[in-house]
């Protein structure tokens, strides 16, 4: 079972699916065993925002549509930033920090968010989980089961 990191899941929408029909072919058959973290959603959410704010609104509203359709395949596998997560993050944040890498609070979540569930993260920023110990792969660089 895997916890797809934004950079991932990233690569599954409209404007750069065609970089990557093996991975998107991978993911529509072992979609079951796949997870979004509810960062990852904030995440692109705020991709969203963003492009509306710098008046990019086709851009935004096609990001919209995507994450829409994304949040309704995933909604039973969205896992929530609660206490256990939040405290779970710190101690991956605390533990990244002592390898000598800092990460961002929000990798340290989805980070967080796989340990909890025995789940490895599938991310293309490999530098930011490894230093945390959670395992990880790229799905790019790494062939994947199934």
């Amino acid at each position: 079972m895997f916890v797809l990191d934004t950079s991932v899941i990233s690569h599954a929408s409209p404007k750069r699916r065609a970089d990557a029909s093996t991975f998107v072919a991978w993911l529509e058959r072992n979609g079951a065993a796949c997870w979004l973290s509810a960062i990852t959603v904030a995440e692109l959410s705020y991709g969203s925002a963003w492009l509306a704010h710098r008046h990019a609104t086709r851009q935004s509203a096609e990001l919209d549509r995507w994450l829409e359709g994304l949040a309704g395949r995933y909604r039973d596998r969205i896992i929530p930033v609660d206490e256990a997560v939040a405290r779970r993050g710190g101690l991956l944040l605390a533990r990244a920090r002592a390898n000598g890498t800092e990460i961002g609070m929000e990798d340290a979540l989805i980070a967080a968010s796989a340990d909890l569930h025995c789940m490895a993260v599938l991310t293309t920023n490999l530098k930011h989980f490894e230093p945390t110990g959670v395992r990880c792969l790229d799905p790019f660089a790494t062939p994947l089961p199934g």
